[in-house]
């Protein structure tokens, strides 16, 4: 007797499965919104209260505490996300949110309005079409981890070079390499938190398990937004200057 597969079943595991990737994407989403408002609002307040602005201006050491403070939330979130509970991330990435803010705060005082804003919504019209292309393009991504991890390595030693250099020719080369490698990560990133949330949905009813998860995802595209708004900034700045 022949045994036909039981379609009718695999389209309701498919259906459900592909819920709780959204399900998934949804939280992800959701915390980075909340990550970069309490980013905006905490920079757009330290750039208008003048007590704030001018003590980190005259204690460079504390802004450097306030980046070291960063980079160890980072490492923490990202390496012992097993080890901690949902709430205990979300409280560590809310805390990195906001000292984020403390960081970026001078770019009212240094880039003007306009610029600020175009650099807003290219970002986030960039950001939007690569998360798309990320998670339904059916081409497998990892293959482009290691260039874009080795493109961003050399962007930063050429940024670093040029602090003495001053060659705006070569400003202009790195800020562009910099605007295509960290719009690729945004589609690479989009794609590995697409094979997180499959093998999330196989233990669906863990909701600390999806939070902490749904964390971790929103802190890379915090991180994947945050850094492509800054180079795209840079990018039409240089632009109005060479104008």
């Amino acid at each position: 007797m022949i045994e036909y597969p039981n379609f009718k079943s695999t389209t309701l595991l498919k259906k459900e499965k592909n819920y709780y990737i959204k399900k998934y994407f949804r939280k992800v989403y959701g915390w980075m919104f909340c990550g970069l408002l309490l980013t905006s609002f905490v920079a757009w307040y330290v750039s208008n209260t003048i007590q704030i602005t001018n003590y980190l201006l005259n204690n460079k050491y504390f802004l450097l505490s306030i980046c070291f403070i960063q980079f160890i939330l980072v490492f923490t979130i990202s390496n012992f996300i097993n080890q901690l509970s949902g709430k205990t991330l979300t409280t560590l990435f809310m805390f990195y949110s906001c000292l984020t803010g403390f960081t970026t705060a001078g770019i009212f005082s240094i880039y003007n309005q306009n610029a600020i804003f175009t650099a807003f919504m290219t970002t986030s019209l960039t950001f939007l079409s690569m998360c798309i292309w990320g998670f339904i393009t059916k081409k497998d991504l990892s293959h482009l981890g290691s260039i874009i991890i080795m493109g961003i390595i050399g962007i930063l030693f050429a940024s670093f070079i040029n602090l003495w250099l001053q060659n705006s020719f070569v400003e202009s080369v790195v800020n562009y390499l910099g605007v295509i490698f960290f719009t690729l990560i945004i589609a690479y990133d989009t794609q590995k938190l697409k094979n997180i949330a499959k093998k999330i949905s196989l233990n669906e009813h863990d909701k600390d398990n999806l939070r902490r998860y749904a964390i971790l995802g929103a802190l890379m595209l915090y991180l994947d937004f945050i850094n492509l708004f800054f180079v795209i900034l840079r990018t039409i700045s240089s632009s109005d200057d060479d104008k």
